[in-house]
């Protein structure tokens, strides 16, 4: 079989990642969110322009 990886402590959510879902998400502790914020910390541009308004 093949050996599956643990995860250590390094797969934590930055904190900017976290305010960000907070002001996005109607709830925060969700499974969306939590993959958003993780998303969000890896690269800060991450659904930059989501919510523009069309002309």
């Amino acid at each position: 079989m093949a050996k599956e990886k643990k995860k250590g402590k390094g797969n934590k959510i930055c904190s900017a990642g976290i305010a960000w879902a907070k002001r996005t998400f109607d709830t925060y502790p969700s499974a969306y969110a939590n993959m958003a914020a993780s998303k969000y910390c890896k690269d800060p541009n991450y659904a930059k322009g989501a919510k523009k308004k069309n002309k």
